[in-house]
């Protein structure tokens, strides 16, 4: 009868020990995961934040020729009109084929500042992005993790906020970006 609960007890002591071994085998092959999210990450990291404050700065410059131009056609246009009735026909034409033009440059400037304004955006981004994925890759690969995901770009629904990297990565990404 001892022998019998002996045996069993290792028996048992067996089936535990190689459940535990077993376990920690599944454990250590399950891909970890975890998100990031790109866009926050570039809203209020440092050289995020920077980026825009330079786009702003620089749409507000443009922004401000925008209004002059503007003010001056309104003038032109506040003059001729107050003029019009006085002028001879070929100085009334004249008059509006200049206000004419000078609407015409203006929406030319317009389209050019905004085309531009997008491209130069668009650039730091692009600029901040590879900067963002090659920290993002390299924390990954330190960390061990499996897969990391951009949790906009990635259709995700949702996701346990222990797994979002996202403060994390904003943290180093500002201490690298001093």
């Amino acid at each position: 009868m001892k022998r019998r609960i002996f045996r069993l007890s290792l028996i048992m002591a067996a089936l535990v020990s190689g459940t535990m071994v077993l376990s920690e085998a599944k454990a250590a092959s399950l891909p970890q995961l975890a998100t990031v999210d790109v866009q926050q990450l570039l809203l209020e990291s440092k050289a995020g934040k920077q980026a825009k404050e330079k786009v702003e700065a620089e749409r507000n410059l443009k922004q401000k020729e925008i209004t002059a131009r503007e003010e001056e056609i309104s003038r032109l246009q506040r003059e001729f009109e107050k003029q019009a009735s006085i002028l001879s026909e070929s100085a009334r034409k004249e008059k509006q084929e200049a206000i004419d033009r000078k609407m015409r440059d203006l929406r030319r400037l317009y389209d050019d500042f905004t085309r531009d304004l997008q491209k130069k955006e668009a650039d730091l981004v692009r600029d901040l992005l590879k900067d963002i994925t090659v920290l993002i890759r390299d924390y990954g690969k330190e960390k061990g993790y499996t897969l990391i995901l951009e949790r906009a770009q990635a259709g995700i629904i949702y996701s346990a906020d222990e797994i979002d990297l996202t403060r994390e990565i904003i943290a180093i990404y500002n201490a690298k970006t001093k």
